[in-house]
């Protein structure tokens, strides 16, 4: 059995978005559990953090990467379409760490800005 591991400031966001990145996480883990180490389980790493105006979320393993030996119904871990749906729902982009050993999809996107709030206050006079 595959251990995974979670580090997430708490950020909030309206559902919609957390919904997307639910499904996001959800098939990049599942991808790194079928397909990252074929002959025994190991990590998987899931990492949310803010970083400037922008939200960074990688999932990442240290299995056989994208050009090692997989399943041949594998779509690749950052190729499924849900997950570019979810990323364009966000307006994200998806990318591959080319660097790191393993597979490593970061996904960046906009923090949302909390809407200023209205003023009820009625001017004297108008």
């Amino acid at each position: 059995m595959s251990r995974l591991t979670l580090k997430a400031e708490p950020i909030e966001i309206d559902p919609d978005r957390a919904v997307a990145i639910g499904i996001i996480v959800n098939e990049l883990v599942m991808n790194a559990v079928k397909y990252a180490y074929p002959d025994h389980a190991g990590p998987i790493h899931v990492d949310l953090h803010v970083e400037d105006d922008d939200i960074l979320l990688s999932i990442s393993d240290d299995g056989v990467g994208l050009n090692g030996k997989s399943d041949p119904r594998s779509t690749g871990i950052g190729g499924s379409a849900s997950v570019s749906a979810m990323g364009s729902k966000l307006e994200a982009s998806v990318e591959r760490d080319p660097d790191h050993a393993g597979t490593r999809i970061v996904v960046k996107f906009r923090r949302t800005k909390t809407p200023p709030v209205k003023s009820t206050a009625i001017a004297a006079g108008k």
